[in-house]
């Protein structure tokens, strides 16, 4: 009994050495609770933003699955909004979905990834209570430094808990070290908003200069930190190191080291965020000279994805094609409404940005009887979308369809919905990221162009 032991023993020491040396990383377990059959998950280092390189979990009917990685060094990766960092020879029994803090997580690299629930704990909105500050004219809001006192007391927590760890590498106790005092910056210059201090009705340039000058009162708080989390470029991996140094290079108040590579990402940023408005032939030539001056490789190979994507939808180019169904179940595809201009509207039940557009929508498609109005809902719940439909009914001008949200996803590089596309008589794009119906004049000067 004692050598079966042994046995079962070496054999375990021998696969998990295998697999590390291989740079395999097992994971399977459940993600029922996101309720659909295929779950993404992205790498989320410093080109997540760019262009995120996801692949599709395959889920079967309860909610299980398995999948193998193969990494050279450990990695942060996303699945939902749950972090994970997986090392070469990590295997992993899981349960996750929506709500992090239920995850669960068994096997080699469990320590970390158990920690790394707690990092949404981390924010002044749930540190405080700014909802009740609002609403009870009876409550006094605390002073910064009142809130600061409580801040940096639940950071020094944190950092204890991530010391107490005992089965972590150096590379992940110094990168969440990092995190929890990028972390500490945000809430600190979050407090301009859970903190009050501007007015819901303020413009969008009072808010701008009332925030940096509550921005100048902190500078002596904040600037030491920005110093460490500028010390390395590996320090970029992390979205919190990402987004806090960005809105503190954005406002030209603070004073911090900024390395090219740093400067460069706020570039690509930069030129990623105008692509999220579409390309036009015009400028498709300035974009790919500026791909070939990007030195960072991440960047760079990021970057010109996301512009290949873009140039598959430019103006002038055939519409790609998907697969529809209306609510009677029959099958058509989009090109087959071709004939009219066709105004797209891209939503879900579940939307509410989607659901506040369509009045302006339905306005639009009676005011342009010419150009042919279509909702295609990305749904999975299919008994939802009809009883939406059924109970408040089709207008007469639109209409709807259901499509797959995987193959939109991939045909029409959906990220975000809604989202609305503008197609010519031939099938041919007009525009895939038009503007919204909300913006009347200029969603009506485009409209009144198309022939």
């Amino acid at each position: 009994m004692e050598m079966k032991r042994i046995i079962v023993l070496l054999v375990f020491v021998f696969t998990t050495f295998f697999s590390a040396s291989a740079g395999i990383v097992k994971i399977s377990g459940s993600l029922k609770d996101f309720k659909i059959r295929k779950v993404e998950i992205k790498n989320c280092g410093i080109a997540v933003n760019i262009h995120d390189r996801k692949m599709l979990i395959e889920v079967d009917s309860n909610g299980l699955f398995q999948l193998e990685l193969k990494l050279k060094r450990p990695t942060y990766y996303l699945i939902g909004h749950n972090l994970l960092y997986l090392s070469p020879g990590d295997d992993l029994k899981v349960k996750l979905g929506y709500a992090v803090a239920r995850g669960q997580f068994q096997g080699v690299g469990e320590e970390a990834n158990v920690y790394l629930k707690g990092r949404e704990r981390l924010s002044g909105w749930k540190m405080f209570d700014p909802m009740k500050w609002a609403l009870d004219s009876n409550s006094r809001i605390p002073t910064f430094d009142e809130c600061r006192i409580k801040i940096d007391s639940l950071i020094g927590v944190r950092l204890q808990e991530l010391n107490r760890l005992t089965k972590v590498d150096d590379r992940f106790r110094e990168l969440e070290t990092i995190r929890v005092k990028a972390c500490q910056v945000q809430i600190y210059l979050d407090y301009f908003s859970y903190g009050q201090l501007s007015r819901w009705d303020d413009t969008a340039e009072v808010k701008q200069e009332k925030k940096n000058a509550f921005y100048q009162t902190i500078k002596l708080f904040v600037e030491p930190l920005l110093k460490e989390l500028t010390a390395s470029d590996d320090y970029l991996e992390l979205a919190e190191v990402r987004d806090v140094l960005g809105e503190c290079y954005s406002s030209n108040v603070f004073e911090f080291p900024q390395s090219v590579t740093f400067l460069e990402l706020m570039k690509v940023q930069e030129n990623a965020s105008l692509l999220d408005c579409g390309l036009k032939k015009a400028d498709y030539k300035l974009y790919k000279d500026f791909t070939r001056k990007i030195q960072n490789k991440d960047l760079k190979q990021a970057f010109s994805a996301k512009l290949q994507r873009r140039a598959i939808l430019m103006e002038g180019r055939l519409a790609p094609d998907i697969l529809l169904k209306d609510i009677d179940g029959n099958e058509l595809k989009l090109s087959d409404l071709k004939g009219k201009p066709l105004f797209v509207d891209i939503w879900a039940t579940w939307c509410l940005p989607c659901l506040a557009q369509m009045p302006r929508f339905q306005e639009l498609s009676e005011k342009y009887p010419g150009i042919q109005f279509v909702g295609i809902s990305i749904d999975l719940e299919v008994k939802r979308w009809k009883e939406k439909l059924e109970k408040e009914g089709i207008p007469p001008r639109i209409k709807e369809y259901l499509a797959d949200p995987y193959a939109l996803q991939e045909s029409w590089d959906l990220a975000s919905i809604p989202r609305f596309i503008l197609i010519d008589r031939d099938f041919k794009i007009i525009t895939a990221f038009a503007t919204r119906p909300s913006e009347k004049e200029e969603i009506e000067t485009i409209l009144n162009s198309v022939k």
